[in-house]
């Protein structure tokens, strides 16, 4: 039995179509080939070991999401900004306030049942000041008390000068609009606290639905993980009443690569990003970020998304792996600065073009203190590559490549 006829056979086991399943192949064949190769296997035991590795991951997929009750969605992300981690945002302004010294301010944080103190008294043992309404989960109520404990609790930040302190989670909801009682209310505030939302172009799988722009949104170690940009494939959410917001489900949320599924899309990545209210197409190209920025109020300022098509002047390799690709106007004439895209190591293979290539790059514009236009890149795209071109697709087979 030869490996088409395998790929026939498993696919109808698994129930998944023979693209998906050749697609998953080619994933763990790019990232585990090498290894298997220098151990002395051949390329056609590598495939054979891909493709049953392959089929085992899409079946346990496949498991998972019919017990996660979560739903499958298929197309790609077109945005994939930074994590923000609002917690330790918070923790590090507090900590400026509180550093500080001044006893009024402290003082009024911890009456208003803003944060918890701990004073260090050099003998091993603490001051506590907090707010005693606070503390004992009742109404709130402005006020202070002190107390002494022989040890700091776990997930206090130090805020120097021997001072450390929690922020409180929520002091004004005692429950949540369902009734129960609400866990946050009078709790310490974690020191973390990530978020990270993107922007995918896809539909729910298996479906004919029309391809519509989703916000999809992560929060604690989903929020860690960056998917790639302009790839096509499958990730899990749980889907909020709203219907163009779903949410990470940790254990299934994970973005899965298929590029079969380029054939949902019938324009380039280019003509899609055209084509959204969600990202303006900046034609003049990173020196038209200052005069678009100037547009916007404050709120929009805060949404914007624009695109730019650029071409890439360098490639650098990261120490820790992955690449620095900067980009710059395609216009010789333009003053506008570069663009650094930071591609990490685990999407190294999506740089397999050169210096000269051109790329669309999205991001979030703004103008710097030195008052230049800037983008902050949340996705890229290879327009044209300079490298060897890939096989080109089949008359019929739809999508880009």
């Amino acid at each position: 039995m030869n490996v088409d006829q395998m790929i026939e056979r498993i696919s109808k086991n698994i129930g998944c179509n023979m693209e998906t399943l050749q697609s998953k192949m080619d994933v763990v064949l790019s990232e585990y080939k090498g290894t298997w190769l220098d151990a002395g296997k051949t390329d056609e035991e590598c495939q054979v070991n891909a493709l049953r590795i392959a089929g085992r991951q899409i079946k346990s997929e496949g498991e998972k999401l019919k017990r996660s009750g979560a739903t499958l969605y298929e197309g790609m992300y077109v945005s994939v900004p930074r994590f923000k981690d609002w917690a330790e945002l918070a923790y590090k302004k507090a900590a400026t306030t509180l550093s500080s010294g001044n006893a009024t301010v402290i003082e009024a944080l911890i009456e208003e049942g803003n944060v918890t103190l701990f004073e260090d008294n050099n003998d091993g043992t603490y001051t506590k000041k907090y707010n005693p309404s606070l503390y004992q989960r009742v109404a709130f109520e402005t006020g202070m008390e002190e107390s002494e404990v022989q040890s700091l609790p776990k997930g206090t930040y130090d805020a120097g000068n021997g001072l450390h302190f929690h922020l409180i989670w929520d002091k004004t909801n005692m429950t949540f609009p369902s009734g129960d009682n609400n866990f946050k209310y009078g709790a310490p505030r974690p020191l973390s606290e990530k978020d990270r939302t993107c922007y995918f172009l896809g539909r729910k799988a298996n479906t004919n639905d029309e391809v519509s722009l989703l916000s999809f949104r992560f929060n604690g170690a989903l929020a860690e993980e960056q998917p790639p940009t302009f790839v096509t494939g499958t990730v899990a959410m749980r889907p909020a009443r709203a219907g163009n917001v779903a949410y990470g489900k940790a254990g299934v949320s994970s973005f899965n690569r298929d590029d079969s599924l380029q054939s949902v899309f019938t324009d380039a990545p280019d003509q899609m990003i055209a084509g959204l209210e969600a990202f303006k197409t900046l034609e003049g190209g990173f020196q038209d970020i200052e005069a678009y920025v100037g547009t916007l109020d404050d709120k929009q300022r805060w949404d914007a998304l624009a695109a730019v098509i650029c071409e890439v002047v360098h490639i650098d390799p990261r120490d820790n792996g992955g690449f620095i690709i900067t980009t710059g106007d395609l216009d010789i004439m333009s003053t506008a600065g570069t663009v650094d895209i930071y591609v990490p190591h685990t999407q190294s293979s999506l740089v397999d073009f050169s210096v000269g290539s051109t790329l669309m790059v999205v991001g979030s514009p703004y103008v710097s203190r030195d008052d230049e236009g800037k983008l902050a890149v949340t996705g890229w795209w290879c327009a044209e590559s300079l490298a060897a071109p890939a096989a080109s697709q089949e008359d019929g087979e739809g999508g880009w490549d």
